[in-house]
């Protein structure tokens, strides 16, 4: 018997997470939860973890304290094995789409499927066309990464984190670099895409209108820490300095303009030597 699961239970808690580099700490008692069915947009300045936490939700990262559950099973309590079968139900999406260079199109949606199922490959043909047409590229299907704009390129790496039904997609700052079009196209099909299939999305972004436009819920980071966070109306409205310097894109700030040094008239002396 299939066990049923409450849909109001979150699909991912981060709970009490502790995780540093070894030049920084990171994170320190960080706790989060990611709505079924939802859209969380994950924001803040570079270097404040987004991307980190990313990789600690599909557990190639493992905390220092605390824990990542996906549907209240620890991530760091599974064996490589478990953790491998668990990650067939998360979709990537990275920031530089990681597309194959060797391979066309068709081939790059195909290798998950490939690689995960045992399909016959009538199967996989009819499915990697029907993943390639939900983001309008069927007909690209032939042409190898080298031909593709940045936002092509971007809606193949899409239909290739699909390509296996996930639960979880997992979005890598994709907006970077692409042209006013392009975003536009990219947040369209992330917001449609994550209510015709269910599935449960979280996008990591720094592009504050794109990003507001598409979520159900948003989260500020700032040093390692949840600023913000609540509907997009209610994160623009913020009043918080950390989060109104990142929406407003003020230069200086809580996150200020110079890197820490010495006084700049005792370090042309050479006073600090």
């Amino acid at each position: 018997m299939a066990q049923h699961i409450d849909p109001s239970t979150p699909l991912v808690d981060v709970a009490h997470l502790d995780f540093r580099y070894p030049e920084r700490a990171l994170y320190q008692d960080l706790s989060l939860r990611i709505s079924r069915g939802k859209v969380t947009v994950i924001m803040g300045p570079s270097g404040c973890g987004k991307s980190t936490l990313l990789g600690l939700m599909a557990g190639r990262l493992r905390p220092l304290a605390g824990d990542v559950c996906f549907e209240g099973v620890a991530l760091s309590d599974l064996p490589r094995k478990a953790l491998y079968r668990l990650r067939r139900r998360m979709g990537m999406m990275f920031q530089n789409s990681a597309l194959l260079s060797d391979l066309d199109v068709f081939e790059n949606v195909a290798f998950p499927i490939r690689e995960n199922t045992g399909l016959p490959e009538p199967l996989v043909r009819n499915l990697v066309l029907l993943k390639l047409h939900m983001v309008g590229l069927r007909g690209a299907a032939r042409l190898l990464p080298a031909a593709l704009s940045g936002g092509m390129a971007r809606r193949v790496a899409l239909a290739r984190a699909l390509a296996l039904d996930p639960d979880l997609v997992m979005y890598d700052e994709p907006f970077t670099g692409l042209d006013p079009i392009s975003k536009g196209v990219i947040a369209q099909l992330i917001r449609e895409l994550n209510d015709v299939l269910g599935v449960t999305s979280v996008v990591v972004t720094q592009d504050v209108r794109e990003g507001l436009s598409i979520a159900d819920h948003v989260i500020v980071f700032a040093e390692g820490q949840i600023a913000e966070e609540g509907s997009a109306q209610q994160v623009a409205a913020s009043t918080q300095p950390q989060v109104r310097q990142f929406l407003d894109a003020k230069p200086d700030g809580p996150v200020p303009f110079h890197y820490p040094a010495p006084d700049y008239q005792d370090d042309l002396l050479g006073k600090c030597q």
